[in-house]
């Protein structure tokens, strides 16, 4: 009898975990929209482009930004480019367009429209917030 339970009470375990994991994947990024008021609450670097500062694999969340005035100099920005999104330091603010670059990379980016820019990195004590290596899961099943 005690196997019995001891088996009951290891499968009703596994299953409460898995529901509760099925939920949090579920529900986080439905809360985190609406927390960081963003469509797009998080994103994987793809690239080496932001290296020190942001790493291929690296998960990085993304507030919401309501045009040209809600970003400035410095900002770490999540832009529609034709190859997708981009995430690149806006360098330079003009009246139509800004200007970003890859902090690894030696070349500015084509000017982008306040538009396209639909978001910025969320920022804590200074530095973007990321968790190493949780996007390397998103970049691996999405083939890149």
């Amino acid at each position: 009898m005690d196997k019995k339970k001891s088996k009951l009470k290891i499968v009703v375990g596994a299953a409460t975990y898995f529901i509760i994991l099925g939920a949090m994947i579920y529900f986080a990024p439905k809360v985190l929209m609406y927390a960081l008021d963003s469509q797009y609450p998080m994103a994987s670097i793809a690239s080496g482009s932001m290296w020190p500062v942001l790493k291929r694999g690296d998960l990085v969340f993304i507030e919401g930004v309501g045009g040209k005035d809600s970003v400035k100099v410095g900002d770490i920005v999540v832009y529609r480019s034709d190859r997708g999104f981009t995430i690149h330091r806006l360098i330079e603010k003009n009246e139509d367009s800004a200007i970003t670059k890859g902090d690894a990379n030696e070349i500015a980016d084509h000017p982008v429209e306040y538009t396209d820019i639909v978001g910025k990195a969320l920022v804590y004590n200074g530095k973007p917030v990321r968790v190493p290596y949780l996007g390397s899961l998103s970049l691996f099943l999405n083939g890149i």
